[in-house]
């Protein structure tokens, strides 16, 4: 008798052994996977918010409007990035050399409100570096349209020693329709 109940007890514990390996299994199998999404749109990602810098230091507003999701052009207009390119707002993108993508959160994303990103949206954050030496920082969000990154929204800030008055200055389309300038 007490050799049936250790062996059905040995089964137990075995089981319970097998329940957690399983468990642990599936839990890293899905963090993983998300890790391995995370870095495999990091690089489109990147791409989307360089194109978007450098189209605004070429002074390219139909390039970096074509950027945008519908969604997005739906609520902003092109004239409020062609404000952005007036006066001491281009400072934001003069002298633009690179950016890094520092954070990148992913996920699914559903709202009753159609004026928001729907769908795999990105949340991202870096730096931005200038020729001049200055180095500034970005927000983000992204949504894929169609199988494509496209910009909802950036904020881009830099020093204020970037501009002559000593004022800093914020792009801001990270809000449904606003995009604005603050000198």
């Amino acid at each position: 008798l007490p050799q049936k109940r250790s062996k059905k007890l040995l089964w137990i514990l075995l089981a319970l052994c097998l329940l957690c390996c399983l468990s642990t299994a599936l839990c890293v199998g899905l963090g993983g996977a998300g890790f391995a999404q995370i870095l495999v749109e990091k690089a489109p990602i990147a791409r989307v918010l360089d194109a978007f810098m450098q189209d605004m230091a070429d002074r390219d507003v139909d390039a970096a409007y074509a950027l945008f999701s519908p969604r997005s052009q739906r609520l902003t207009p092109r004239a409020d990035l062609e404000d952005m390119l007036q006066g001491n707002n281009y400072k934001l993108f003069e002298g633009y050399q690179s950016l890094s993508v520092v954070q990148l959160h992913m996920g699914a994303s559903v709202n009753t409100d159609p004026d928001f990103p729907q769908g795999n949206v990105a949340r991202v954050s870096g730096t931005v570096t200038y020729r001049d030496g200055f180095t500034g920082s970005f927000t983000a969000v992204l949504e894929k349209v169609e199988g494509v990154w496209m910009l909802y929204g950036i904020d881009i800030r830099v020093p204020p020693d970037k501009f002559p008055s000593s004022q800093g200055a914020l792009v801001n389309t990270g809000k449904p329709g606003t995009i604005s300038g603050r000198l």
